[in-house]
C-alpha cells in the first residue's frame, strides 16, 4: 500500500517583470502529485494549469490581457527524490531531487501573440528538515533551475539561463492540535542581474487527518519577481493499491 499525496497551490503576484512585458498582476495554479514506490523514493509530479493577468507591453506601455492553461516562471515537471538520511538515525532529514520539463500550454495575450511559445527546464536539489527546538522545525531546500529553448521569460531577454532556487522554512511550536504558524524565505535568481527575494508567513491549518490547509502572504523584498500577494494550498493524502 503506497500513500500518495495531490496538492492544489494558487498564488496572486503583482508587479512582475518578464521579456516583453512589466507589470504583470495576476494569480497562478497548479497541481502536483507526490507518488513514493519504496521506503526512501518517490516520484513528484507538477502541472501549472492556469494563469491569468494583466501586463505593459514592452515597449510603448499597451495594455494587455496574459492567460492560458500554463505557468509563468514554472514549467510541467516530473522529479525523482530520494531520501539519504533519516532523523531517527542521523539527528536530520536529507533527501536529493533531479528531473525536469518543458511548457507545455502558451499564455495568450489578446494580440495575436502568445507567450512562453517553448521552453525546457532541468531541475538539481538537494532539501533537509531538522528538529530544532521545543518542536520547532527547521526546512531548507536549495536547488537550481536550467532553463533553455525558453522565450518570452527573462527580462533581459535571455533564451537560456540558470537561477538559484533556495528557500527555507521555519515551522514554529503548534498553537493547538490544528493550527501551526510558520515563516518562510524564497529566493530566485542568477545573484547577478536578477534577485527575487520573498517573505511569506503563513499559517497551516490541519483540516482532517489527511487534509491540511496552508495559507499565507507573500512580501517582495527586492524589485525583481513578486512584489506582493497571497498564497495557498490544499493539500490531501489518499491511498493507492499499488
Amino acid at each position: 500500500m503506497t500513500i500518495a499525496r495531490l496538492n492544489l497551490t494558487a498564488s496572486s503576484f503583482s508587479n512582475v517583470e518578464l521579456d516583453e512585458a512589466d507589470n504583470f498582476d495576476g494569480y497562478s495554479a497548479a497541481l502536483e502529485l507526490t507518488v513514493p514506490f519504496d521506503s526512501n523514493k518517490q516520484f513528484r509530479f507538477s502541472l501549472p494549469f492556469y494563469t491569468k493577468g494583466n501586463a505593459q507591453l514592452k515597449p510603448g506601455g499597451q495594455s494587455i490581457d496574459i492567460d492560458g492553461y500554463g505557468g509563468v516562471f514554472d514549467y510541467s515537471t516530473v522529479q525523482f527524490e530520494h531520501q539519504k538520511y533519516f532523523a531517527d538515525e542521523a539527528g536530520f532529514n536529507l533527501g536529493y531531487s533531479v528531473g525536469g520539463g518543458v511548457r507545455t500550454a502558451v499564455l495568450d495575450t489578446g494580440t495575436g501573440d502568445y507567450y512562453n511559445h517553448t521552453g525546457k527546464i532541468l531541475l538539481l536539489g538537494i532539501n533537509m528538515d531538522k528538529s530544532i527546538y521545543d518542536e520547532t522545525q527547521l526546512l531548507l531546500n536549495a536547488g537550481v533551475r536550467y532553463y533553455f529553448d525558453a522565450d518570452d521569460l527573462h527580462p533581459r531577454g535571455l533564451n537560456s539561463w540558470v537561477w538559484a532556487d533556495i528557500k527555507t522554512a521555519i515551522l514554529f511550536k503548534p498553537w493547538s492540535h490544528s493550527v501551526r504558524p510558520a515563516i518562510e524565505l524564497t529566493y530566485l535568481g542568477g545573484f547577478n542581474d536578477y534577485n527575487a527575494v520573498s517573505l511569506i508567513p503563513q499559517l497551516i491549518i490541519q483540516v482532517a487527518d489527511n487534509t491540511s490547509l496552508k495559507l499565507g502572504g507573500i512580501i517582495g523584498l527586492t524589485s525583481d519577481g513578486n512584489q506582493a500577494g497571497v498564497t495557498s494550498e490544499l493539500a490531501v493524502s489518499f491511498k493507492l493499491f499499488v
